[in-house]
């Protein structure tokens, strides 16, 4: 199959489980349903911005702004639902939860009730126009492209942003390692876009990258609990409660620290330099 086609071939793929994803959460918003969507939606997200990037069309522009806009309108319940596991778990042994946790299950009512107008209103954007229109334009644009040295480079320069702010993590500042875990997650998802036309990746390479991610992601959604805890109690959390989040964030904290430098080794720190799995 020639390149340009392997390229359209895996986003009809994504778009089909895309569209499966959103059918599902209309259904059902749940923790997993919503979830699967989100992250049904960054892998489409990160192929239209690596084909964006070879041919800039309007089609894909338009695409990239509406999925975008879906995945923000979707933060307050997926962050509300993240916290719901984590303090149903924890009511039992720290009583001083549960007005927290009623609060928590009515913002998730309120917010699974509005999920059916989210995603009504994303299906009446008509998104499958802009994905019918691109594939004309992109047979077309991306026969005339070498492929393989564009992606490689997309892929070297969305991993050189990552390194950067990497290289500008403050453990006294949570919100610079959240920024370094966007740009890592887009160096992930545009990896699995290009993978059939970049070099081989060893084995489990993608899983250990998520496994990264994942300790990152635990850094944010403790920030997010431990600012919102503070919201609800008004800045005088009870003592019990205040204590073991602060430790549990150290502790949390501290694990992706003594890991952070595992980001060097999933791509070459310069386009001069093997890949480290080469050295």
């Amino acid at each position: 199959m020639q390149d340009s086609k392997l390229l359209i071939h895996a986003i009809d793929n994504l778009w089909e489980k895309y569209q499966k994803r959103l059918a599902d959460c209309r259904h059902d918003a749940s923790e997993e349903s919503v979830h699967k969507l989100r992250t049904s939606t960054r892998r489409l997200l990160s192929s239209i911005e690596l084909l964006q990037a070879l041919v800039p069309l309007r089609e894909l522009r338009k695409l990239r702004k509406a999925l975008k806009a879906e995945l923000d309108s979707l933060d307050d319940l997926r962050d509300t639902q993240v916290m719901l596991l984590e303090v149903s778990a924890k009511a039992e042994t720290l009583p001083q939860l549960t007005p927290f946790l009623h609060h928590l299950q009515s913002n998730e009512q309120r917010l699974m009730a509005q999920t059916p107008a989210i995603i009504e209103a994303i299906e009446s954007k008509n998104l499958q126009i802009f994905i019918k229109k691109a594939h004309h334009h992109l047979l077309n644009e991306l026969d005339k492209a070498h492929l393989k040295p564009q992606i490689l480079e997309i892929v070297d320069n969305t991993y050189q942003t990552a390194i950067e702010r990497y290289r500008h993590i403050d453990i006294g500042q949570p919100a610079t390692i959240h920024r370094t875990r966007i740009g890592v997650k887009k160096f992930r998802y545009m990896l699995e876009s290009g993978q059939q036309l970049l070099p081989p990746l060893p084995n489990n390479h993608l899983k250990q990258l998520h496994a990264y991610l994942t300790s990152m992601g635990e850094i944010q959604d403790s920030s997010v609990l431990i600012l919102n805890l503070k919201n609800f109690f008004v800045d005088e959390v009870p003592s019990p409660i205040q204590s073991y989040y602060q430790h549990r964030h150290s502790v949390i904290l501290s694990a992706y620290m003594s890991r952070r430098d595992e980001i060097l080794q999933f791509w070459r720190t310069n386009v001069d330099r093997p890949f480290p799995w080469k050295t």
